[in-house]
């Protein structure tokens, strides 16, 4: 056999995705082999330790901090600000073709073009409206003033 499929077996028998065939398999090579043996032992240990890790929570004292840091604040401003241009350009950019491929072509009837466009001024101004509740209801904030 192979060292390649030596490993392959070796590394689905560390992560529990072995056939019983595989790991009858394994079994037996790993009996035959000493080094295939030790770097199974060596990998099962490092997988108990990795399994055992976690990431360490940082205090809320940490991102109290980290958010009044002026860099922290700029850095999600201009990568907002890019994504929205960015947004808009390709948004002006379907809007054009949408017009200029379906509003003026001629094969389409009239009235599917009126009930399109009529439908979709009426999801704009749906869109428009709710963007100024939200931005009124952020203005008027009950509760801006309370530490949370």
């Amino acid at each position: 056999m192979s060292e390649e499929k030596k490993i392959e077996l070796l590394m689905k028998v560390i992560d529990d995705v072995a056939t019983e065939s595989e790991l009858l398999e394994f079994e037996q090579l790993a009996a035959a082999d000493a080094k295939l043996n030790d770097e199974y032992i060596a990998m099962k240990r490092m997988k108990e330790v990795t399994d055992s890790m976690r990431f360490k929570e940082m205090p809320d004292s940490f991102w109290e901090g980290y958010w009044n840091g002026i860099y922290n604040n700029l850095e999600r401003g201009i990568g907002w600000t890019l994504v929205t241009i960015a947004a808009a350009l390709l948004s002006s950019f379907g809007l054009f073709h949408v017009f200029k491929d379906f509003f003026l072509d001629g094969n389409i009837s009239i009235l599917v073009r009126l009930g399109v466009g009529i439908g979709s001024l009426g999801v704009l101004v749906l869109l428009w409206s709710i963007l100024r509740e939200v931005l009124f209801a952020r203005k008027r904030e009950r509760y801006k003033e309370i530490e949370r």
